[in-house]
């Protein structure tokens, strides 16, 4: 058993006494002609940091503790991926990928990044650890939208084929471990966002019909253990967007040229209700709880102005605020905020030491911020209880399991 100074059994002690809230995770939004992603506080709703990145960024992603923020950067100038800090906001790494970098994915267990080149049709995977580029796979023709399913196996990838006139598309699929295509599935007129199910069943494709014409869209769902398409659902104007609650039981789908969000169900794939948001809606995410989804107003494309974000109350499809931000949101992601694998580990080496277990104690006091340490919230709910402190101190004490 590990020794510890005696100051922490009366720091302990002190805050064992009550559950202690947590703020929820922070949203990112790309804001494309800003060149900067904008940090909210879901828990405030309220723009809490800026943080600059490369030229005209896209595609975000955020890893499951949301300790680490990547952003592609679509313009030819850049062509690039930004790591971010969560826990202090600053840009760490600028990591060169294909041409004309779009969609962002993150795996599972957070060791790799997948990012769409549309310039070069082809993706290209880094190494979050080395922030190297180990492979660079070709797909097909202008992929925008990428998805990696819940077990990490394998990576969808939406290939629009063009962004200005409709043109009948597919999806890649490429095996993670091989790195390589193993399937390539038809898909509707110009698919551009696409999400799997946390359930791992199926596979959800927006069909834009290009994002110059403002026709109706649909959306192609995809059975992932046989790769074909068992669904076809009409949808509002080029649909750009599309992100699944937790439980897998909706999905929420952008539809840009309408102003609006349709909600699909799942269980019978239909539209079950449609919510209206800001001017072109295009990026949307889900908070960890699914209980409100959070959405990028981008402005019509010829338009360079401030947009907003739109948070929609999931239990009540009630638009419950609007958050402006800067020009041209695109993208947004929300960290899933997985359990740690340690308690308490803040940096995940393994191991909760001294400073670790202060920090936890410095964030039930509202001292320091929640993001410094996600691992103290084991069960993710946005509540530090007693068992939990308890736990973090018995990782101290005896090692991490």
């Amino acid at each position: 058993m590990r020794r510890f100074p005696s100051v922490i059994v009366p720091i302990l002690g002190l805050h064992l006494l009550t559950a202690v809230a947590v703020a929820q995770p922070y949203a990112y939004v790309s804001e494309k002609h800003s060149d900067a992603v904008t940090v909210i506080d879901t828990a405030t709703n309220t723009v809490i940091d800026t943080v600059d990145v490369g030229q005209s960024p896209s595609g975000v992603a955020v890893t499951p503790d949301g300790r680490l923020v990547f952003v592609a950067n679509s313009n030819s100038h850049s062509d690039s991926l930004s790591v971010i800090d969560a826990t202090s906001d600053n840009t760490t790494a600028e990591i060169r990928v294909g041409v004309n970098p779009l969609g962002v994915a993150v795996t599972p267990d957070a060791a790799h990044v997948y990012v769409t080149n549309p310039g070069s049709n082809s993706v290209s995977v880094i190494d979050t650890t080395t922030n190297l580029v180990t492979a660079t796979i070709a797909v097909g023709r202008s992929p925008a939208g990428v998805a990696v399913t819940p077990d990490g196996a394998l990576v969808y990838v939406a290939n629009s084929q063009t962004f200005t006139s409709p043109a009948a598309g597919n999806i890649s699929v490429i095996d993670a471990v091989k790195q390589k295509v193993v399937t390539t599935i038809a898909a509707g007129n110009n698919p551009f966002a696409i999400a799997i199910t946390p359930n791992g069943r199926f596979v959800y494709v927006t069909n834009s019909d290009s994002i110059d014409v403002s026709g109706p869209g649909s959306v192609s769902v995809i059975d992932v253990t046989t790769n074909q398409v068992v669904a076809t659902i009409p949808v509002g104007g080029n649909p750009l967007g599309v992100a699944i609650t937790p439980d897998s039981q909706f999905a929420y789908v952008t539809n840009f040229s309408s102003n609006s969000v349709s909600i699909i169900d799942t269980a019978t794939q239909g539209v079950a209700n449609i919510v209206h948001v800001g001017n072109g809606p295009l990026g949307v995410a889900l908070t960890a709880d699914g209980r409100f989804a959070y959405v990028a107003n981008r402005q019509p494309l010829n338009l360079i102005a401030p947009g907003s974000v739109s948070v929609i109350d999931t239990g009540t499809l009630a638009v419950v605020a609007t958050i402006p931000v800067g020009e041209n949101p695109t993208s947004i992601a929300i960290a899933s905020t997985s359990p740690p694998a340690c308690p308490g580990d803040c940096n995940g080496d393994g191991d909760v030491s001294v400073d670790e277990l202060i920090t936890g104690v410095n964030i039930a006091l509202g001292s320091t911020p929640p993001r410094t340490c996600p691992a103290v919230d084991t069960n993710v709910d946005g509540v530090v209880t007693i068992a939990e402190l308890i736990t973090a101190v018995t990782d101290a004490l005896d090692g991490c399991p």
